[in-house]
């Protein structure tokens, strides 16, 4: 049985990395925490129920409130074209804050195999490659698409969620920058090529949120582990490693470069992205 993120990590590590790092002048506030209390009364398409308000160890609390968002799924790009295409609900249930209802929705590929949130109105887009790796992004409408082949990285404002899947280049190319382990491994099957096993990001911050678990910021300007890194915001974002021994899926990466004023919704959807997929 896939281990509780809630008992293993906790994310009130995750909030106070987030509040440490997600903007270079001090004003970000955090938001989140562990999964409040709620009630069992039933909510509608973008209505709430009533719910306690969640506890951290961070600067910051919030009330936090049971909702569903609603889903929007994203124009999906096949390596291997599927055999079918799922009903997926219109709608997904999801504890926020309550500040942020009305503002976020669930975004995810044709077969529902990873979902983000991001902002309302975005535009999006996914990719299944044909090695089972994918992505989905989401990013404002008139903005370049951060997934499009041979497109210029876009910096921009976005939200991206990847997994690597069998691709063990790819597992190694997100994870050897953040974690020793990964480093170590990467050096033994493809000794020590720069190409494959790159080192850490000049200017990246990277903070441990858990067993195989960790998180990283990349400051405005600064080129690194994130989606949309090196522009004129910050890129805050999540990513895992559990060694192929260890029974888990591959490495998961999530990145929101989003404003400072909106440092809450990255909150949110990294602390979404982690419970979904950080034990993977």
């Amino acid at each position: 049985m896939r281990r509780s993120i809630l008992t293993s990590i906790g994310l009130a590590a995750l909030s106070l990395l987030l509040a440490a790092c997600g903007s270079t002048s001090g004003s970000s506030t955090t938001t989140t925490g562990a999964k409040p209390r709620e009630t069992t009364t039933t909510a509608g398409p973008g209505t709430t129920t009533a719910s306690m308000p969640s506890t951290t160890s961070g600067p910051a609390t919030a009330t936090m409130v049971s909702v569903q968002l609603a889903r929007v799924i994203c124009p999906t790009t096949y390596g291997v074209q599927a055999t079918g295409t799922p009903i997926l609900p219109s709608t997904v249930a999801r504890s926020i804050p309550s500040s942020l209802v009305g503002r976020i929705a669930v975004y995810t590929d044709a077969q529902g195999q990873m979902q983000i949130l991001a902002p309302t109105g975005w535009a999006c887009s996914a990719v299944i490659a044909a090695d089972g790796s994918s992505d989905v992004a989401a990013y404002p409408e008139g903005q370049p698409d951060p997934t499009a082949s041979g497109a210029t990285r876009d910096t921009g404002e976005q939200v991206v969620g990847d997994q690597a899947s069998a691709c063990a280049s790819c597992n190694y190319a997100q994870t050897t920058p953040v974690f020793p382990a990964a480093a170590h491994q990467c050096a033994i099957d493809y000794a020590g090529d720069p190409s494959l096993c790159p080192g850490p990001h000049t200017g990246e911050s990277i903070d441990p949120i858990g067993d195989g678990i960790a998180g990283f910021l990349d400051p405005p300007g600064v080129r690194g582990s994130g989606a949309g890194s090196g522009g004129e915001y910050p890129a805050n974002g999540v990513v895992t490693y559990h060694p192929p021994t260890s029974g888990s899926e591959p490495s998961y990466i999530e990145t929101c470069t989003l404003p400072d004023s909106q440092h809450s919704l990255c909150t949110a959807t990294l602390d979404d992205f982690v419970l979904a997929y950080g034990s993977r």
